[in-house]
């Protein structure tokens, strides 16, 4: 009976290994940046026009204000959250400066016919959840609808560096139109899925828990240490989802020499569907 027991024990922590790996290998499943590091256009849509502009005014936006605003565009993310998964991608590339969190991503699913714009904390002021949502409602999605993705993308590119520029006071740095976006009088929008699941997190606490504690019970830790042992060169990552460090530099194509910063968010921002 001891045995049979034994057993079913080595059954459960071998599932709860398999389970880590499984949700790890999966939060960690983020693209690295190109070599241009503010244009990402790994879904293929964007034309050498909109990605020179970007470039430009990024690189210049970064320069001026210290302020980073990143394009990625992507044919699919399965069947991942949004919300989830771009709040990932940021603090992963580090988006913004560290200790101002002045970071904004423009993320583009193709396949999910599905965007967002993940705002740093340190902007969650000026670009609100209300006026990221009008961003991409007047300036983005009616493009999308078309099929004109890149006209889209640097519209709504462009009303978010404007609002930057005039955050930090420099008027004379507008690019494009004038977008004097003032909050929006608009009906209240449905409450958007936090990035942060309490359920989520507690279920992965008991799951921790209970795997550190047959292990202890059993096998005196060996399983513990050997696989924190085998983690440790993976970063700021680990098993509890993707950290706050930049990422490196990618593939060919036009570079820009700059990389994230350390900055973070905290869920700030909007989703739209077209």
């Amino acid at each position: 009976m001891k045995h049979v027991n034994d057993m079913r024990i080595v059954i459960c922590i071998v599932t709860l290994i398999f389970l880590f790996s499984g949700c790890s290998a999966e939060e960690d499943n983020y693209p690295e940046p190109t070599d241009a590091f503010y244009v990402n256009d790994y879904a293929n849509i964007l034309d050498a026009d909109a990605k020179e502009h970007i470039l430009r005014v990024a690189e210049e936006l970064e320069d001026t204000t210290t302020a980073q605003v990143v394009v990625v565009t992507v044919e699919g993310i399965d069947d991942r959250p949004l919300e989830e998964y771009t709040l990932g991608l940021f603090r992963k590339w580090g988006i913004g400066q560290k200790g101002k969190d002045n970071g904004v991503l423009i993320f583009v699913d193709v396949q999910g016919r599905q965007s967002r714009i993940e705002v740093g904390y340190g902007l969650e002021g000026v670009l609100t959840d209300g006026k990221t949502g009008r961003i991409q409602d007047e300036y983005m999605i009616p493009f999308f609808r078309q099929g004109r993705y890149s006209q889209g993308i640097v519209a709504g590119f462009n009303a978010i560096v404007n609002e930057i520029y005039k955050e930090y006071g420099y008027i004379d740095k507008l690019v494009g139109d004038d977008m004097l976006l003032e909050e929006p009088s608009l009906p209240a929008e449905q409450p958007e899925e936090d990035g942060f699941s309490l359920s989520r997190f507690i279920l992965w606490l008991v799951l921790v828990v209970a795997f550190i504690f047959f292990d202890f019970a059993f096998f005196r830790g060996a399983i513990t240490s050997t696989v924190f042992r085998s983690r440790g060169g993976g970063g700021y990552g680990g098993w509890f989802g993707p950290g706050t460090r930049g990422g490196g530099f990618g593939g060919g194509g036009f570079g820009s020499g700059r990389s994230g910063g350390g900055g973070s968010a905290g869920g700030g921002g909007s989703s739209r569907s077209w």
